[in-house]
C-alpha cells in the first residue's frame, strides 16, 4: 500500500481520535476540557482532508459535523470565561484558596454559598460535631480551642472545615468568633450535590481543599518544631 499525504493525514486523524478517547477513559483529560475538544477538532480535520483522495459522503458529513460541534464547544468555553465577573471580595477568596479553578466553575462555587456577618460568640464549628459547611473568614477573627485550650487564632483569609466537610468527619476543635466577622459559608449538602454531577467541579474543589489542608499541616509542623527548639534552648 502506498502511503500518500492524504492517507497519512487520515491515519494521523485516527491516531488523534484514539489518543483523545484513551486519555479521557484513563482520566488524563476531561470531556469538557479545551484539550479534549481541540484533539477531536484536529482529528476530524485530518480525516476530512484524507477523504479528498477517496471521497465518502457519510464519512465526510460525520467529520464536518464533528468539526462544527468542536468549534461551537470552543466558542462556548470562550464565552463562558469572558462573561464571568467577580467582586473584589470574591476575588480575594478565590485567589487565596481556589486560584486554579476555572472562572465558570468558580462562579458556580460562589453561587452555592452565602456571605454573612457573625457576631462575637458565634460558634462556627463544635469539636466532635459534624461539619455542615466550609467556612471562609473574609474579615474579623476567631479562636480555635481543642479540649478547652486555645490552640490557634484565625483571621482574614482562613478556611474552616476543609478537612471534614467533604468526608463527613467531625470537627477537631471549637471555632468561635472573637471579633465581628465577615464570613462566607458553603453548605456541605450543596457542595456534595454539585460534586456528584460535575466531575470538573469535583476535581477543582478537591485540589483547593487539599492545598489548604497541606498548608495547615505544614504550619502545625513548623510550630511544633519551633516549640521543640525553644524547649531545647
Amino acid at each position: 500500500m502506498t502511503v500518500t499525504i492524504w492517507s497519512a493525514a487520515g491515519l494521523f486523524g485516527v491516531a488523534l481520535y484514539l489518543v483523545a478517547y484513551g486519555a479521557l477513559q484513563f482520566g488524563l483529560i476531561r470531556g469538557r476540557s479545551v484539550t479534549y475538544t481541540i484533539l477531536n477538532l484536529v482529528a476530524a480535520c485530518a480525516v476530512l482532508a484524507s477523504l479528498t483522495e477517496a471521497f465518502n459522503l457519510p464519512a465526510a458529513l460525520v467529520q464536518m459535523s464533528w468539526i462544527a460541534l468542536s468549534l461551537a464547544g470552543l466558542a462556548r468555553m470562550a464565552w463562558l470565561r469572558t462573561r464571568v465577573r467577580f467582586s473584589e471580595e470574591e476575588r480575594r477568596f478565590l485567589s487565596a484558596h481556589f486560584a486554579t479553578m476555572a472562572p465558570h466553575l468558580a462562579r458556580g462555587l460562589l453561587g452555592l454559598g452565602r456571605w454573612q456577618s457573625a457576631s462575637p460568640g458565634t460558634i462556627l464549628t463544635r469539636q466532635g460535631a459534624p461539619v455542615h459547611a466550609l467556612i471562609y473568614i473574609a474579615g474579623g477573627a476567631a479562636s480555635v480551642r481543642a479540649h478547652g485550650a486555645e490552640v490557634a487564632r484565625l483571621g482574614p483569609g482562613a478556611l474552616i472545615g476543609e478537612m471534614a466537610v467533604m468526608h463527613g468527619g467531625a470537627a477537631t476543635a471549637d471555632v468561635e468568633v472573637t471579633e465581628t466577622a465577615r464570613i462566607f459559608a458553603l453548605p456541605r449538602a450543596d457542595l456534595l450535590r454539585e460534586v456528584a454531577v460535575d466531575p470538573d467541579f469535583a476535581l477543582a474543589l478537591s485540589h483547593g481543599i487539599q492545598i489548604e489542608a497541606q498548608r495547615k499541616i505544614d504550619a502545625a509542623n513548623r510550630n511544633r518544631a519551633g516549640s521543640i527548639a525553644s524547649g531545647a534552648g
